[in-house]
């Protein structure tokens, strides 16, 4: 009997150390956590409170969403690996977009480096827009409302096209934002500039201005093949 129980109990015991090893094997993670923070401003270069912004994880279910801090800080928890679009929106800034986010490369938590600095969207209205060409350039002229002055400082931007229905979504071109501190702004077009835009000489060449903050929240929309600007 020595001799017949010494062999079972010595497998039982190889058994149990061997399922002991396969119980330790780390297992391979397939989810970890987002996160960031963004700087939010008014229509100019004021600071504001950085809390309650929601940022959600679009396409995720159930829906992987946050808000947040103080001090612009958030974390998106146990979001699966994967490439998402990350949403940001609060009242008066409307909705930023960062597309195709790569998360989860190295089975690690990411986190978003490019901080999104997002402005209050504009309540400067353009009300008129003139131009006059004179010499190889084009002198824009745009008039606002409320005007703006060095105590009430507005921003504006324009777009061109060679479709007259030339907007904040159909066009060849965009300016920077212009600080309008007289009303009307002006603005000149040098041929040079126009050209180099993708312009020929001899086109017709379609105008449209808009209000818009200092820190826009402009983003690039593979929708439209362009940045997609929030105006």
């Amino acid at each position: 009997m020595k001799n017949i129980l010494f062999p079972l109990v010595t497998i039982v015991s190889v058994l149990l150390f061997s399922c002991s090893n396969n119980d330790n094997e780390p297992t391979t993670p397939t989810k970890a956590a987002i996160s960031g923070l963004v700087i939010l401003y008014d229509e100019g270069t004021t600071l504001l409170d950085k809390s309650n912004m929601n940022v959600k994880v679009v396409g995720t279910t159930p829906l992987i969403q946050t808000t947040t801090n103080a001090e612009g800080k958030f974390v998106l928890p146990e979001v699966p690996f994967g490439t998402y679009t990350l949403e940001y929106s609060k009242t008066g800034f409307g909705t930023f977009k960062k597309i195709g986010v790569v998360h989860g490369t190295n089975g690690q938590a990411t986190f978003i480096s490019d901080i999104p600095s997002l402005g209050q969207l504009s309540t400067t209205t353009v009300t008129n827009v003139t131009a006059a060409v004179l010499n190889n350039q084009v002198k824009l002229s745009i008039t606002t409302n409320p005007a703006g002055n060095t105590a009430n400082r507005r921003y504006v931007r324009f777009f061109l096209s060679t479709n007259a229905q030339v907007s904040n979504t159909n066009y060849t071109y965009f300016s920077a934002v212009f600080v309008a501190q007289i009303n009307p702004f002006e603005k000149t077009i040098t041929q040079t500039e126009l050209l180099s835009a993708g312009f020929a000489s001899g086109q017709q060449v379609y105008v449209r201005a808009y209000g818009d903050s200092f820190s826009n929240n402009a983003y690039d929309d593979p929708a439209i093949s362009k940045e997609y600007f929030q105006i």
